[in-house]
Formats: structure tokens, sequence, C-alpha cells
């Protein structure tokens, strides 16, 4: 969004009934869309920068959307962003800017001030439309609605579907910046509810502005600040009295040389200019506007007006990937992250929710987490050109900004080797499949480990490409792709049998039985136990809201529990979120989604790169099917880990905590007065110990992998009767 450009534009928009739209086909950015749940007040969630997760009200939101373009006759077809081309600088200074809000927002809940609280969470611009993108995708793959990823900006690729007028679409809807590129017109809101779309002609804009040329409008937008390039600091100058930012822009450039760089050459020695590298962050980003990449209707990259774009385009978008990985990208088979760690050579890691001031947290991403992202890059580098497994990729963190550590492409292992013998075809695998059934195994991750714990099929599954028989099916892919991650994250070793780490997985795998959510959070658990960070150890100094009732060990035994708790998701209404709140527990479901996205990426790159090996048959059309059946798509909120510390603490303040009456008692209580709007807070702590449950039996016959069993034997046995 262009910095006061509706108080501009709102003069020149027009309005006109939906019903003018009937039949039409309309290209809508993703983000401008999903950036109503955030900003809407009939539609924002204010807690969600302090629970994490998905906005409880999305899916029925998106559904009543939906419906309701179907009702109106409009073909909605959403633009996805794809590999960002903006750099660390404007990821941190939004960062930056969450961080304050969020200290404000829980120092105000510390303090008892839970209605101004409340309103400062909802402040926060922690949580971006971008959080949400993979689980608006499955949601729009559910309705059958169609969407596309573009190669970098929707924006550029609305523009492109614009040019082409009827051929594509008869319209494009998206946020102001997509003025920055060549269109004639955008809606820029569609009111389903009141029935009614709002539109704005380019042209208006430039006669309003004394009947400027494009070229002039676009560099006093850029100026005015957007996506590409944050606002001129000039413009923000509190002496500077202009009815809107573009217009001040626009008197900058008349005065200096009628351009935007030369406005930039003008105060290129001003201090705060020096320091934001604003000239040469402006000259990237005007090209990138210019010469930005859009995927054509023959399924080809190519850039806005090519024959005057320079040869080093890399310096202003980032290198370039292989064209299949971008059309792989625009079916939804994987998300843009670890092609833009790629492309950028640069992994911009900015504060969590809880904005990251533990050093635990801090230590987990800057060297624990490490090894995961070195392999998601490996797999991919590895079907690249050669010059990629040499060239590392930079580590910036938002603690330590000034520095970067470098992640060593040199020294990461070779992941082909372990994909040349997992070509396994469903005549090999499917009546172990149905004998797992039978035993009450399924969701293709239980399914994975539990048939290798059969060593006899083990050894059927060392199978090479077959070139004239890839993989085809949606179970043949999901199935290869899993047991190649399991065989990178050390599960399974070069016989196919499970390594003993394989075997605690298997163990809470088999615990958790058909339950998909279950055997994800038993996943991550074992992931986190590897590195030693799931345990009752204190690690948020100076977070709120830790268990704290009852003696010492109590609070210890809530402290885990409450932890491995907060794999799940709490079973809410659709609507927004009202009970109490934890920092402390957000501080590590920090943890818990840094993990997951890490995982996913890595499962993601082996589901790509089984299609860029042609181990599985190109030609089809459910690339996003076959992404989405795949485990750790989207986030949970830390909600049921709050359940159930609250509903341990309240239990050590009685005189009898493990009386039933005592225990009916707090359920009552949490279902009326703390948790009003969860569906059924009794089902969500049984949930949460059945998680538990799963968690232990790995733990339990872990041999000596995993620490402190003792104490994880008496935290069961101390939950066995608070249940």
């Amino acid at each position: 969004m262009i910095p006061g450009f509706d108080e501009f534009a709102t003069p020149l928009s027009e309005v006109a009934p939906i019903s003018e739209l009937d039949g039409a086909v309309i290209a809508i950015e993703a983000s401008h869309y999903l950036n109503r749940l955030l900003v809407n007040p009939n539609l924002k969630e204010p807690l969600l920068a302090a629970l994490g997760g998905l906005p409880f009200t999305m899916r029925n939101t998106v559904s009543n959307d939906m419906a309701a373009f179907r009702t109106a006759g409009i073909t909605p077809v959403f633009i996805f962003d794809g590999v960002d081309v903006s750099k660390t600088r404007a990821l941190f200074q939004q960062a930056d800017e969450a961080v304050r809000a969020n200290s404000t927002a829980w120092n105000l809940y510390n303090q008892h001030h839970a209605v101004d609280a409340v309103a400062a969470f909802g402040e926060s611009c922690a949580v971006t439309p971008e959080t949400f993108y993979r689980y608006f995708q499955l949601l729009l793959k559910e309705l059958g609605v169609d969407f596309q990823i573009a190669p970098y900006s929707a924006l550029a690729q609305l523009a492109y579907l614009e040019q082409h007028g009827s051929e594509f679409v008869d319209a494009v809807c998206g946020s102001s910046e997509i003025l920055l590129f060549d269109v004639d017109k955008v809606i820029t809101k569609l009111d389903l509810q009141q029935g009614e779309f709002t539109w704005l002609k380019k042209r208006a804009c430039l006669e309003s502005l004394g009947n400027i040329p494009s070229e002039v409008f676009v560099d006093a937008c850029m100026l005015s600040g957007s996506a590409f390039l944050p606002t001129l600091p000039q413009l923000d100058a509190s002496n500077l009295r202009k009815p809107t930012k573009i217009k001040a822009a626009l008197d900058l450039m008349n005065n200096f040389g009628r351009s935007g760089i030369a406005v930039c050459l003008h105060y290129q020695d001003d201090p705060q200019i020096r320091q934001m590298d604003y000239l040469d962050r402006y000259r990237r980003s005007r090209l990138a506007v210019k010469h930005h990449v859009i995927l054509t209707k023959d399924g080809k990259l190519e850039l806005f007006d090519q024959v005057s774009a320079p040869g080093d385009s890399h310096e202003f978008i980032g290198q370039r990937l292989p064209d299949e990985v971008y059309y792989y990208l625009s079916k939804g088979l994987v998300g843009p992250r670890v092609l833009n760690w790629r492309t950028t050579g640069e992994i911009a890691q900015g504060p969590p929710l809880d904005n990251g001031e533990s050093s635990d947290y801090q230590r987990f991403v800057r060297n624990q987490i490490i090894p995961l992202r070195v392999a998601a890059l490996s797999v991919l580098s590895h079907h690249l050109h050669r010059v990629y497994l040499h060239k590392d990729v930079m580590l910036r963190v938002w603690f330590d900004r000034n520095n970067t550590t470098p992640l060593i492409m040199g020294e990461a292992a070779d992941p082909k080797p372990v994909f040349l013998h997992w070509n396994v075809g469903s005549a090999a695998f499917t009546n172990k499949v149905n004998e797992l059934k039978d035993h009450g195994i399924s969701g293709v991750l239980g399914v994975a480990v539990a048939s290798l714990a059969d060593q006899t099929f083990a050894k059927q599954t060392i199978i090479k490409k077959d070139e004239s028989n890839p993989l085809r099916s949606k179970e043949e892919v999901a199935f290869n792709t899993l047991w190649r991650f399991l065989h990178l994250r050390g599960y399974i070793d070069s016989d196919h049998f499970l390594t003993p780490w394989g075997q605690v997985l298997q163990r809470g795998l088999e615990a958790a039985g058909s339950d998909t959510e279950i055997q994800e959070a038993v996943f991550i658990a074992i992931e986190l136990l590897r590195l030693e960070l799931l345990h009752y150890h204190y690690m948020f100094t100076g977070y709120s809201h830790a268990p704290s009732r009852g003696s010492d060990d109590d609070r210890k035994y809530n402290t885990l529990i409450s932890r491995v708790a907060s794999l799940g998701r709490l079973g809410h209404k659709a609507i927004g979120f009202t009970g109490p709140l934890s920092r402390h527990l957000l501080g590590y479901h920090s943890m818990i989604t840094t993990m997951r996205k890490a995982l996913r990426d890595l499962e993601e790159m082996c589901l790509l790169t089984l299609f860029l090996r042609g181990d599985a048959e190109r030609e089809r059309d459910n690339f996003a099917e076959l992404s989405f059946t795949l485990p750790f798509l989207t986030d949970n909120d830390v909600g049921m880990g709050i359940a159930v510390k609250s509903y341990l603490d309240e239990l050590a303040s009685h005189e009898n905590p493990t009386s039933p009456s005592t225990r009916d008692a707090v359920r009552k209580k949490g279902s009326e007065e703390w948790f009003p709007h969860c569906i059924d807070y009794a089902a969500d702590l049984d949930r949460a110990f059945k998680i538990w449950d799963a968690v232990y039996a790995a733990v339990k016959d872990s041999g000596d992998l995993v620490k402190e069993k003792k104490f994880w034997r008496n935290t069961d046995e101390w939950l066995a009767q608070r249940r």
C-alpha cells in the first residue's frame, strides 16, 4: 500500500453495482484480499499476534465470500506473491514496528489493562497476509477456486493479465501499488455484502496531478513508499505540510529535476539517506518495477520491456532459477521461501510473535535450526546449476543485523545418492498400506514410518528409477517424498531400515493412531527432543504467565505438559479469541512454528526435486493437491497450551487437586469463564493429553536418546491423577 494513496485516490475513484461484473473473470491480488482479515474491524481478530496460528474465522469468511462471488456470477482467480525482490532492511523495518507494538500490548496485559491490551495487539503488524498463504490456497482448492503463484510480485503478474484483456481476465483487483505497473484501471474494492465495487483509472490519477507522464507518476509513487521501497525520509519530515505524500513527492521532483532519481541524488549526502543506502535501493527498485519478471501464457518467464532491459537484471531481481521451478511454484507445488533464499543468497530472520528476546530462541535460529535449512538448500542446489553448490547463503538475524553468518553450501551432503533408491511404485506398497490401515494406522506420515518397521518390506523399497514408468499416483508421490525426507532427517538408514531415532518416531506415531494432527505434533516433539529443547527448564526469562501455582514440582510438571500441549490446535468457534494469554508459552510456540516451517521447507524441496529429476510424471493437473497431502502445511496456535496450563494451574490452587469433583469443577470453570468460545473445552484437554500420551510413548522407549526420562515418568504419573 502506498502511504496516503487512498486519500489521494478516493475522489478519483468510481463506484458501480456488482451486477456489472456478472459473468466476469477477475484476477485478485491474494495479499490485498487477505489484508481484510487483518484490518477490517468486522473481520479482524486482534489477538492473532498473541496466539499465533490461523484466524478462527478465516474458513467461514473465505467460504462465504466464494459463495457470494458465485451468486454474483463472478469467477475469481487469486494471484499470490512468489519470490521476494525486496531486501532484508525492509523486513527488519516492519519487524521493528511490530516489536514496539507487541511490547506495548504485553505491558498493558501484564498491568491488567485487558481492553487496552487487546486493542494494542490489534495494531501490531507482526501478522502479515503471507502468514496465511498456504492455508488460503488449501481453502481455495477445497472450494474449487483457481489460484496462481507469480514468479515474483503478484502485482506484476496482475498487470500482465490486465494488459492481455479478455484473453485471460476481464478485470484485476488489488492494492494501489499495481499502478506502479502498466495498467489502465484497477478494482480497488469489492464489497460483496453491499453489492458494489470501486475502481480507479490510471489516467484519472495522471490528469489530477497536472496530466503528468506515467513515468513521472511511477517515480512519485516510488518515493512515497511501497512494498518495493520505503518512503523517502524527507517526505516524512514534520514540517512538510502537503495533502498527500504523492503530491509532496511530485513537488520535490519538480524542484530537483523532474525524476525520482534526481531527488535521490539531491539528498544523497543526507545522513539518513546514506544510512538507508536509499539511492542504490531506489535504482534497484525502480528497475525491478520497470523490468519485472512475469509468467507468460506459454509458461515462460519474461521481463517487462525486455528489449531495453539491462543485461544484469539479476542485480535487482535476484538470481534466475530454471523456468521449470517457477512453473511448479505457480501451480502451488511448493512455496517460495527456500527459492527466495537461493535467489537472494540471504536468509533474513525476523523476530517471532513473542519478540524473540530469549537467548534460547536466538541460539535456536542462529545455530540449532541451521542444519535443517542447509539440508533444504542443499536438496535444491544439487538440482540446479553447479555454481549454486559453492554459493553460500548468508543468515542475517534481527538481533544482530549488522553481522551475517554463512551457511556453507560446499560442506552440505549431496542428497542424490539417497534419492537414487527411493522410487517405490504402488504395486510394491499397496498391500502394506492396507495391512497398516487394518491395524488402525493411516495418514501418509504414519504409514510411511510404520511400513519400514517391517524389515522385509523395507528391503523391497530399494528401487532405482524406471525411466519408462515414473511415479504417477498421488500416493506414489507422497510416500516417496516422505521416505526421502525421513532418510535425510536420519530416521532411515541406507538399508531403508529405521534408525534408533526412527524407531522412537515409529513408537510415537503408533500411539498417535490415525490422527494426522497428533502425528505431526509427535514428529515436531521428537525433532525438539533431538535438540534438547523439549523439557521443563525455564527458557524465557522475563516472559509473563508461566505456570505459577502449586509446589516447585507442580510448576515444572505443568511447564513440560503445557509445552507438549502447545503442539496441538485449540478447537475454537468461528469468532475472535477470548481468554487468558501467556507470553511464556507463546515464546515456546515460536520454537514450534520455526521447526514446523523448517521441516516443511525440506519436505517441499524433496517434493520439488522429485519432479526436477523426472522421477515423477510431469504431465498432471494436481500439483497443489500433491503438496497439500503432505504434513506441516499450516501453523497451529498456542491456545491449547494455554488451556492446559490454566487447567493445571487452577487444580494446584485446590486443597484436593486430584479428586473427580475438583477436576470437573475446574473443567466447567474453564469452559464457562476462561475459554467461553471453545467448542468443547473438556474435549480440548482430553486431546492435549492424547498428544502427551503419544509423545511420552516415544520418550519411554527411547533408550539413552532422550535425557531426563525419570522426570518424564514422574510427570506422566502426576498427570494421570489430574486428567
